[in-house]
């Protein structure tokens, strides 16, 4: 599995999808100037991390082609407290039926519009789910 983001993003996006990478076990790529096409071929699966117009999107892809999406409107990134905890944390049922199909994700009592995980460096992702069923 592949993360990477949009061609231009933020720094803290980058960092968002380097610490991302981190919790699934897996590889950040940096996008550059390639295109999807590129990004794609790399692995079967990746994910796609990029600033929305009010949020943030990861986009899954696999083999080429786009099958889910996490839209979520905001993120806090605080510090970690205890062990660390590799993949997603995922309070809402739904969510979690659909991403458990292609990522490591365990289903917590962390809310029904919040989605977790541990990054490097003791950060700890807070993401808010936009229209959490």
């Amino acid at each position: 599995m592949e993360v990477t983001t949009s061609r231009k993003p933020a720094p803290f996006l980058r960092t968002f999808s380097k610490d991302l990478a981190f919790a699934l076990g897996c590889h950040y790529s940096p996008r550059g100037k390639a295109g999807l096409d590129v990004i794609t071929r790399i692995d079967s699966l990746v994910l796609v991390v990029s600033k929305e117009r009010r949020g943030y999107l990861v986009e899954i892809f696999l083999d080429g082609e786009s099958v889910e999406g996490l839209s979520f409107a905001s993120f806090q990134v605080q510090s970690r407290e205890g062990d660390l905890i590799r993949g997603l944390q995922v309070g809402n049922q739904t969510v979690y039926d659909i991403l458990k199909q292609y990522l490591n994700v365990s289903k917590t009592e962390c809310g029904n519009s919040v989605v977790t995980f541990d990054g490097a460096q003791r950060r700890r992702y807070v993401l808010s789910l936009k229209n959490a069923v």
